[in-house]
């Protein structure tokens, strides 16, 4: 249900303005976290570029949290429910005995 409504509070969040919300923020950090191990086997050159890619992805971001430091809190907290989200649905899929 929780999932449900951060989903459906994400799409209408999108749909009002173009530059990148809270949740929109916290996604891409999420992802950035999680191909971290990938650019482990990458080259130098490669690490940079990906470095740079993710940078000029993540800018409406970082430039929205050097404005407001509620924006910041925002992103955590949407940081944290995804994390959270991952969490029990790993623990769903794989019940302790």
């Amino acid at each position: 249900m929780r999932k449900l409504f951060l989903i459906t509070t994400l799409i209408l969040i999108s749909c009002v303005n173009n530059s990148p919300n809270a949740c929109d923020c916290a996604k891409m950090s999420k992802e950035r976290i999680e191909g971290k191990m990938e650019t482990l086997t990458k080259s130098t050159e490669e690490q940079t570029v990906i470095s740079t890619n993710w940078e000029e992805k993540l800018a409406p971001c970082a430039k929205k949290i050097e404005e407001s430091d509620s924006f910041e809190k925002e992103v955590q907290d949407c940081l944290i429910n995804l994390f959270e989200l991952d969490n029990n649905e790993a623990l769903k899929d794989n019940p302790s005995e």
